[in-house]
This record gives structure tokens, C-alpha cells and sequence, in this order.
């Protein structure tokens, strides 16, 4: 996410991932300059804006660039602002007039693969995107020269370029497009490398990645709309399209773009953030979707970052536009895809790295044109980087298969997406299927029922008749009880705590913790796992807090929560004095939505004792919107109550 400058408004998602999210969003997940300051006090005594916190100063104005970060992990809008660097948190010295160098930390951790999401890990083939104009807002459609839709409530001829950059990637040897060629699926989860033979990100063709424009003003949309009324509209676009099918959705993004004027997600009041994607299950399959606003009705999404004049006015369209479409194909069913342990993609990562300076902001030049884009992480020269070869996929590929539930006994009927370029004729076969269920050999859809119990190892093959061959592996069970479909990828960002986040120096995490110090390695208590716990109760002054915000996301019915808990006391009262409270936010207000679970001193353990919440009577008239996840502790005296939680844990069914 992007930062904003001094003055501005500050709040969820500031630059355009945007969630993160959610790609380039200036995702507000990282919230405001005082949660900054409480996060590292010393930084911001030293120099009140530290470039490891985000800031940059651009035309005159200081700016909190917030990397972006999948909207299905999208954290509160008082989380604690952090940037993609974290190295020395002083300006580089001399900078630039009008702007401070915010360096490539190369000190970073790596992105690792997430194992996949709904059968979804990257976008493994030639990228298409489809772009929405969503409202009567946008006025009258027409067409240029160029082939562009034009609209006449557009005042920016924001349109004609939005296409015109997506028409372009693929061309004149785009080694920007290449970076994200290194990233691939059917790998272990927790892989940080791609084999040759793995099936990777796939390499967009010229002229080719813009599938369809829809120009969709027979009414207005909604001025406000909401989390799943835009997915909704990514769901129309899907059907107006005809991509009516899981394997039409494979390698598709939607990118839902609102006119001049119009206040989705309460992008106006929040002023935090730019853009964000996410993904959403439909009767269609699975469907990755950007939401895009009016970028220039807010200066600091990119207007005129790099380049002055009407056409750098447009900047942030390819800068924003470009950081979520490559999140997307990296992180397609977020976030399933490639993240690294602080919960960050790729274009997080390199958000707003001043122009001119190593991973810096730079023009594309494309076939259609030049375009201001920003770099991108890349795994394999560990850095943030604008140019990379092109890691080919082979001639065969084989989707990721989700591990998966399903009631014995029931019809099952499940498909294996494949896609060949040297060959229209494809054999399937299946190894490890439990008795009863057999695949189409001709289309790769399994099917039958079974009566067997318990899990079942399965791979499947498949050939062409050139001779290649490709497989992909994963586990069924059949089950008479529980929730049944695809395991979900856990949605908690570092959810064992093992991300430090209150020294000085370290990578930022996601949590956004009241005080330094709730998140910690301290030998004072012990973790349930690893190193890192978090520790409630430090101090009877101030209460301490923790939380995360979490997307519903869309198409799923049912959310769960799930930590280990120890309550270590040493208050002897008969009373409830020191207390831990659970409660579920609203995203937007911080309103209470429920409280879930109180604990006291009363309740002390003997060892971490497992919780587990159903939370899907809160979140059910909601899927789609995001919530937060709030611990609170309360301690009395001399603090003789330590509230101590690890490996936590949001699951989606």
C-alpha cells in the first residue's frame, strides 16, 4: 500500500495491493502515523519520518506509502503502519528534490508458496484480464482510434490507458512481465524455488491479455458499494463474458473499476488505500478480482509520481493497475499463492521505491506505449527488480488439486483443468482413487461414489500425444461428518507469532499490536511452538491489545477461529480481576460486532489449552466484508496474570 503525505488522511489501505491487497492498494492495513510511532518510539524520536515506516516526500508533501497487501488479509485501519523497507529508518542522505530515497531492503525474507487455494496456487497460463466500467456514472461509451472504449464521464481518459497497459504487456521484450515468470504452483507448500518442470507463472501475450472491456451503465452502481456488492459485480462480469466455468476462470482476473466521484469500500473516508484484489467462489469457479477507483480523485494514488503532465496524471493507473495484476498472477486466490512470513506479495514488497534509485519506480516502455510501474520482489536475485528471462512453462500443465472433503456415498463429480500448447489430445489417469470413483480418461473429470472412510492419496497424470506429461497430487477424504469441499489455506498472516515486529530493525508483521513487546521471544513464559508468543498482561497502566483483520471472503459459508491459550496466574483472588476479552470489529467504524469469549485470572491453566470459536453466526449475512480479530487484557496490581496465546489459527469453508 501506498502512504500518504503529511496532512492527508490516513487510514486502512494506502497504497494498491491492495491486501493484501490487495495488490497496489495503498492498503490502510497499516494505519496511521501514532501506531507507527507507539511501534518504535526511538525511530520516530530520531527522525519523524522514517523512510522504514513507508515515508517518502514527493512534490513538497511527506507521504506514508503503505505497501499493498491481499484485501483477504487486509489488517484493521489502526494497524500499525510499516513500509516495505526496514533498514536504517533515516533518509538516504541527499536526496532527490522533492523526494526521499526509500531503499530496496534486501535483507528481506523471501516469498514462499502457500500450497494453493481452491485448486489455485498462480495464474499458470497467459493472463487474461477483463475490465469493468461499472455505472451509468461513466457516461456514454464510445471508441478511438487506438480501438480504446472511451467514456464521457472520464475526464482524465483514464479508460483509453487502463487498456491500453494491458494491451501492451508481452511486448517489446517486457522483461518487467518476465519476474513474475519465476513463481509457479504444484510445488510443496513452504517452497521458496521453482523446479524448470513446475508450472509457472504464465508469460502474457502481446495484445492479448486485454480479454474484454464491459461498459456496464444501464444503471447506476451503488455510490457506496460495499465488500460483496462489488464482488458481486465481478460475478456479473464472469456471466456477461461467458466464462461460465472453472476451467474459462483459470488464468482470468476481473478488474472492477469505478467512475470519478464514486466511494467504493468507503475509499473516500478511509483515503487509505488505492486499489485492492482478492478472489471470490461462484458457481463459475473461482474468480480473481481487482477493485480499481478513480484513482486521480485522490493525488497521492500515483498522480504525477513519475511523470508531469496529463499523461503523468495517469501514472497510478499502471503503478496501482500493474501492482495488483502482478499479485494476482503470483497470489491468484489469495492467499494461497506466494507471500512471505510478514503476510506481504510481491508487489508490496517494492511499493514506491523513488524513481531513478536501485528497484525504483520506472517507465515500462510497451508496444502501446510508456507506463509508470513500479518493481516487483524477485525471489531468485533477491531483490526488487524490473527485468527477469522468462521461465517458460513446459508444453503441458496441470492445475494444482486442492485437498478436499467430500460424504461418502454422494455422487461426486471433479475436474481436473489441464492446458496443452503442443497438443489438442490429452489422456488422463488417476492413481490412489477410492473404490467407486473413477476419471474420464478423454476429460478428466472424476466421478462416482464411494463408500470408503477416511483419506485417500491421489495423483493424477496426464499425457499428449507428443509425449509430454504432467501430474499433480493431492489428498481426498470422505467423511460422514464436517464440512466438505476444499481444505482452506489458513488466513491468519504469521499466525504462530514468529515474526518479530517491536525491534528495532526487524521485518514488519501484520498484528497490530497496542505497545512493543506483546509479540515476543521472551524467556519469561514459553511459546506452545517455535519462538514467538503473544503475551497479554504486562502491565497494570494500560491495557493491552492485539489484533488482526481477516477477510470473509466470498462464496464461503462458514469461518472459524482457533488459538491455544494459557492463562498463567499467580493472583490468588476469588474475583474475576485481571480479564482477557475476544471480540470480533467492524472493519470500518472498529465498532464492536460481538464479544466472543472472556477469560480472568480465575481461569488459569496448566499449559496451553486449546480454543476454537465458530464465528460464522456473525459473519454470515457478510461473506465478503472484512472483520477483526481483537484480544484485550485487563490486569490489576502488580500484573500477576500473564493471558499468553499461540498458533492461531482463521479457517474458511
Amino acid at each position: 500500500m501506498t502512504a500518504l503525505p503529511t496532512g492527508a488522511p490516513r487510514g486502512r489501505r494506502l497504497f494498491g495491493s491492495a491486501l493484501l491487497a490487495l495488490g497496489l492498494a495503498l492498503t490502510g492495513a497499516l494505519g496511521t502515523a501514532a501506531t507507527a510511532a507507539q511501534a518504535d518510539s526511538t525511530q520516530q524520536a530520531a527522525d519523524p519520518h522514517p523512510a522504514s515506516a513507508g515515508w517518502v516526500q514527493t512534490h513538497g508533501s511527506w507521504v506514508q506509502i503503505q505497501p499493498g497487501h491481499p484485501h483477504a488479509a487486509a489488517s484493521a485501519p489502526t494497524g500499525a503502519a510499516t513500509g516495505p523497507s526496514t533498514g536504517d529508518p533515516r533518509p538516504n542522505a541527499d536526496p532527490a528534490p522533492g523526494h526521499t530515497i526509500v531503499p530496496v531492503n534486501n535483507g528481506q525474507p523471501n516469498l514462499a508458496y502457500r500450497g494453493g487455494q481452491d485448486s489455485v496456487g498462480v495464474t499458470s497460463g497467459p493472463p487474461k484480464v477483463y475490465v469493468i466500467y461499472w455505472g451509468s456514472q461513466w457516461g456514454t461509451a464510445g471508441t478511438d482510434a487506438s480501438g480504446d472504449t472511451t467514456l464521457s464521464n472520464d475526464p482524465d481518459s483514464a479508460a483509453p490507458y487502463q487498456q491500453d497497459f494491458f494491451k501492451g504487456l508481452g511486448s517489446n521484450g517486457d522483461a518487467w512481465s518476465g519476474v513474475l515468470t519465476q513463481y509457479c504452483e504444484n510445488v510443496a507448500s513452504g517452497s521458496g524455488s521453482c523446479p524448470a518442470n513446475a508450472s509457472h507463472v504464465g508469460y502474457p501475450q502481446a495484445g492479448g491479455t486485454l480479454a474484454g472491456v464491459w461498459v456496464d451503465n444501464s444503471a447506476a452502481a451503488p455510490d457506496r458499494a460495499t465488500e460483496p456488492q462489488i464482488a458481486a459485480e465481478a460475478a456479473a462480469a464472469a456471466k456477461h463474458f461467458g466464462n461460465t466455468s472453472e476451467a474459462q476462470n483459470r488464468n482470468v482476473q476481473y478488474v472492477v473499476t469505478t467512475a470519478k466521484g464514486s466511494d467504493p469500500d468507503s475509499w473516500h473516508e478511509l483515503n487509505s488505500w488505492c486499489a485492492w484484489h482478492t478472489f471470490e467462489r461462484s458457481s463459475y469457479g473461482t474468480l480473481a478480482y481487482t477493485l480499481m477507483p478513480y484513482l486521480t480523485d485522490y493525488k497521492y494514488c500515483g498522480t504525477n509520481w513519475i511523470n508531469p503532465g496529463p499523461r503523468g496524471r495517469l501514472d497510478g493507473w499502471s503503478i496501482l493497475g500493474g501492482h495488483e495484476y502482478a499479485e494476482t498472477l503470483t497470489d491468484q486466490n489469495a492467499m494461497g499463492g506466494w507471500i512471505d512470513p510478514a503476510g506481504q506479495e510481491n508487489g508490496d514488497k517494492c511499493a514506491w521505491i523513488t524513481e531513478g534509485t536501485p528497484g525504483g519506480l520506472f517507465n515500462l516502455q510497451l508496444s502501446t506505449g510508456a507506463f509508470a510501474v513500479q518493481t516487483t520482489w524477485s525471489n531468485d536475485q533477491h531483490t526488487c527488480s524490473g527485468s527477469h528471462p522468462v521461465e517458460a512453462n513446459q508444453p503441458l500443465v496441470v492445475s494444482t488439486m486442492c485437498d478436499r472433503t467430500a460424504p461418502p456415498g454422494k455422487q461426486v463429480e471433479l475436474p481436473v483443468i489441464a492446458a496443452d500448447t503442443a497438443s489438442g489430445k490429452l489422456r488422463y489417469r488417476a492413481d490412489g482413487l477410492p473404490h467407486g470413483l473413477r476419471i474420464d480418461p478423454r476429460t478428466g473429470v472424476i466421478r462416482g461414489r464411494t463408500d470408503d472412510r477416511g483419506y485417500h492419496d491421489v495423483t493424477v497424470t496426464v499425457r499428449d500425444d507428443a509425449g509430454n506429461q504432467a501430474s499433480t497430487r493431492f489428498w481426498y477424504g470422505f467423511f460422514t461428518t464436517g464440512e466438505y469441499g476444499c481444505l482452506g489455506i489458513e488466513q491468519i498472516v504469521d499466525p504462530g507469532f514468529e515474526v518479530p515486529t517491536d525491534v528495532k530493525g526487524n521485518y514488519p508483521g501484520w498484528w497490530t499490536q497496542s505497545a512493543p513487546g506483546i509479540i515476543t521471544q521472551s524467556t519469561a513464559h514459553q511459546p506452545r511452538s517455535g519462538q514467538g508468543y503473544a503475551w497479554l498482561g504486562h502491565s497494570a497502566a494500560t491495557d493491552d491489545s492485539l489484533s488482526q483483520g481477516v477477510e470473509t471472503t466470498p462464496g464461503y459459508t462458514r469461518a472459524s477461529l482457533s488459538f491455544w491459550l494459557h492463562v498463567d496466574s499467580t493472583n490468588t483472588s476469588a474475583q474475576a480481576q485481571d480479564t482477557l476479552s475476544l471480540e470480533l470489529d467492524d472493519q470500518y467504524s472498529g465498532k464492536q460486532i460481538a464479544v466472543l469469549k472472556n477469560w480472568s485470572n480465575l481461569d488459569a491453566t496448566n499449559g496451553y489449552v486449546p480454543v476454537s470459536i465458530d464465528l460464522t453466526p456473525y459473519v454470515a449475512s457478510e461473506f465478503g466484508s472484512t472483520v477483526i480479530v481483537k484480544f484485550t487484557s485487563h490486569v490489576t496490581g502488580s500484573a500477576q496474570t500473564a493471558f499468553l496465546i499461540d498458533d492461531t489459527s482463521f479457517h474458511l469453508s
